[in-house]
């Protein structure tokens, strides 16, 4: 029997203080002179006896419960934990790299071999590219043997942090632990932080061999009827290739091209006529298959349409805030913006208006009742409501318009101070956090002074404490009111650095999101979607999947950079002898069988007391 806190049995020495006050109790008659020893009444020698007992049951119950109590703290089991043995983890990189030449038969075979050198260790399987998935958990040798013949190259780059990480979870519970990666030692495996195993595991390479060189399509694009292919050379001489190109389904004339070597070349594609896709190919027989097609498609630029509602017929309002949300940020505006005249926003229909998503409203000049009801659906189905104050905006018409009940009648019109990003957490403010001060720097002439509360919540407010931007909802909707205008009459705002992106995220807030991505890695595609290259579809979108241009380099680490370039991390387990004692001692639980004879033990010491 063995012990997991032995400690607790040094309180077994605590038995001495029943034996020392039962010899203490111990009762020795004083001699007493009698004259007459007949005259004394006789004394039952029996019944001394049984005391004499009785205390001696007492004394041994007291013992034995002292020490049940010091053995079961000390949480005792029988059979000692089960001799540690090694495992052993084979990782195997499937990364598109791999699928050069010979080089995944090598890999195989390797990792057959690691396999077999292992011998008696508990042997687990794990493949990895930008992922690790344990293809077989740590067990016999015959199991893991199996596995290599059912791994192929995939189409994800090389992250050595991930199969470091599944390694460390496998191992955590062994102090004998050893990680053997089968790998083609890119060095691009190191491109992103996070290369970490611990002290205790040791680490093996098995190097799956270089590539004389590779070709690749490394990029290709979509100019209208312009197709461009960037075709990269990673070899250490110039190679000369076909290169091929389908588009919207129809073959291009192949092209023949010489690349120099370790550089790249841009192949143009000319159309008659618009491309919305179109897939590049180069023939190599010598560097990595995938790597030879890149798709592309026309990114779709459906932008979300913003509707500015100004005043008089010429639309001189909303200049500004116009001119804001149609900054090019390098790929083109991300908003359609279009500014009516305010009897032109009244004659609009519900369904005109639900083709937008956002109206800012700068001037109720020439709006009628009519607007009223498709303004309400639109915000009932979601659409986002931006209203600035200014002289041409009356709030009667506002609230008659939404139905605003009590209606919003500002207290005052005065001077406000500067404006103040007071919630930097709402989503408006947010990307200003470190910058919010900026906002400090407009000086506000005018402004609707409104109660807030139930209605309105303030976000922004000015150094007065009145409301500069205020929300509430209207049906499924959000509205945002700006108390002062966008037009420079009642501040200058429109001149500060802060306006555009300003204006920019109250619109998207509102709903005007940004066209969504058209084109992924293979790492990175949406859920639902086969992590292969292609033109596919994701739901409602047509997109285009690629892989990772940084696996197709050629270059590479040794192996002794490789153990250098991961970081060891401390062992903060504790030994593996002491874990598998901890699980005996758990399944046999015999400290609890000792505080039951602990307690039959007092119960039995009660009784003969009383007695």
């Amino acid at each position: 029997m063995s012990f997991l806190t032995p400690l607790y049995l040094f309180g077994a020495a605590l038995v001495a203080i029943p034996i020392v006050l039962h010899l203490m109790r111990r009762d020795v008659a004083p001699p007493v002179p009698f004259t007459a020893v007949s005259l004394l009444r006789k004394s039952p020698v029996d019944r001394s006896r049984r005391h004499r007992l009785r205390d001696l049951i007492l004394l041994a119950a007291r013992v034995c419960a002292l020490l049940l109590l010091a053995a079961s703290f000390a949480r005792p089991y029988v059979g000692g934990a089960p001799a540690t043995t090694r495992t052993t983890i084979v990782a195997i990189d499937r990364s598109f790299s791999m699928g050069a030449p010979g080089r995944f038969e090598r890999a195989r075979a390797m990792a057959r071999e690691a396999i077999d050198r292992a011998g008696g260790d508990r042997i687990g399987v794990i493949t990895f590219d930008d992922r690790a998935d344990v293809i077989a958990r740590p067990g016999t040798a015959a199991d893991a043997k199996a596995t290599p013949a059912a791994i192929v190259p995939g189409f994800g780059g090389t992250r050595y942090a991930a199969a470091l990480d599944s390694a460390a979870e496998l191992l955590a519970d062994d102090d004998q632990a050893r990680l053997v990666i089968v790998t083609d030692l890119q060095r691009s495996g190191f491109d992103e932080n996070g290369a970490v195993l611990p002290e205790g595991i040791e680490l093996s390479i098995a190097d799956a061999g270089p590539a004389p060189g590779n070709l690749s399509v490394s990029n290709a694009g979509i100019d209208r009827r312009r197709v461009t292919a960037t075709l990269r050379n990673y070899g250490a001489a110039a190679r000369t290739s076909e290169v091929r190109a389908a588009i919207d389904g129809r073959a291009a004339e192949a092209r023949q091209v010489t690349i120099p070597a370790n550089d790249a070349l841009d192949v143009i594609f000319e159309e008659p006529s618009d491309a919305t896709r179109a897939t590049v190919s180069v023939d190599d027989a010598e560097g990595y298959p995938a790597d030879n097609a890149r798709y592309a498609i026309t990114e779709s630029r459906t932008l979300p349409r913003i509707l500015i509602v100004g005043g008089g017929p010429v639309a001189a309002s909303g200049f500004y805030l116009s001119k804001a949300l149609q900054v090019d940020g390098g790929e083109g505006p991300d908003f359609d913006v279009k500014t009516v005249s305010g009897s032109a926003f009244a004659a609009m229909t519900d369904a005109q208006l639900r083709e937008q998503s956002v109206i800012a409203v700068l001037s109720t000049h020439g709006v009628d009742r009519r607007a009223g009801e498709p303004l309400r659906k639109f915000l009932g189905g979601g659409g986002g409501l931006f209203i600035a104050a200014a002289a041409d905006v009356d709030p009667a018409v506002l609230s008659a318009l939404l139905d605003w009940q009590p209606p919003l009648v500002p207290r005052d019109i005065r001077a406000a101070g500067v404006l103040a990003a007071t919630d930097l957490h709402h989503p408006v403010f947010r990307p200003f956090d470190a910058v919010a001060a900026n906002f400090g720097q407009v000086a506000v002439e005018r402004a609707w002074h409104i109660d807030t509360g139930a209605a309105w919540r303030a976000i922004a407010r000015y150094t007065d404490g009145a409301a500069a931007l205020a929300e509430r909802m209207g049906g499924e909707g959000h509205i945002l009111l700006f108390t002062s205008d966008l037009d420079r009459r009642w501040n200058d705002f429109p001149l500060h650095p802060t306006f555009v992106p300003f204006t920019q995220e109250v619109v998207r807030y509102l709903g005007a999101r940004p066209p969504s991505v058209a084109a992924f890695l293979v790492a990175d595609v949406p859920a639902g979607v086969t992590p292969a290259p292609g033109i596919v579809q994701a739901g409602s979108r047509t997109v285009a999947v690629n892989v990772d241009p940084r696996e197709s380099r050629v270059d590479r680490v040794t192996a002794d950079e490789f153990q250098k370039l991961v970081t060891r991390s401390s062992a903060q387990t504790r030994p593996r002898a002491v874990r598998l004692a901890q699980q005996v001692e758990s399944q046999q639980n015999y400290w609890r069988y000792g505080l039951f004879l602990m307690l039959a033990t007092l119960v039995l010491e009660a009784f003969a007391g009383s007695r």
